[in-house]
């Protein structure tokens, strides 16, 4: 007869591989909650590089705070570009660029 011990440890050692289990799973799914197939290029790879991101919104805000007219410009300009690249690249054959 197995005592309380052993029964705990095999209980022990079952939840164990269950967690193991749910977490591979849960990291295959995050992995492919970020891939750029799911969420568009751009934000994937802002997704992949946070801190770069972050200090890049960093320093927008801190050019937009000391500049705002330069930084209206500026903004204006590059949302300009981006509508423009996102009607033309599929054109060219290059499908990686849409933001959902």
């Amino acid at each position: 007869m197995p005592s309380k011990l052993d029964t705990l440890a095999a209980r022990r050692a079952a939840l164990v591989e269950r967690c193991a289990d749910q977490r591979a799973q849960l990291a295959h799914e995050v992995a492919q909650l970020s891939s750029p197939r799911t969420l568009g290029l751009i934000p994937a790879y802002a997704a992949r590089h946070r801190k770069t991101a972050l200090v890049v919104a960093g320093v927008a805000a801190g050019l937009f705070l000391t500049r705002p007219k330069w930084a209206v410009g500026s903004v204006t300009a590059v949302v300009s570009a981006y509508k423009f690249a996102q009607k033309l690249l599929p054109v060219l054959g290059w499908k990686g660029f849409e933001v959902h």
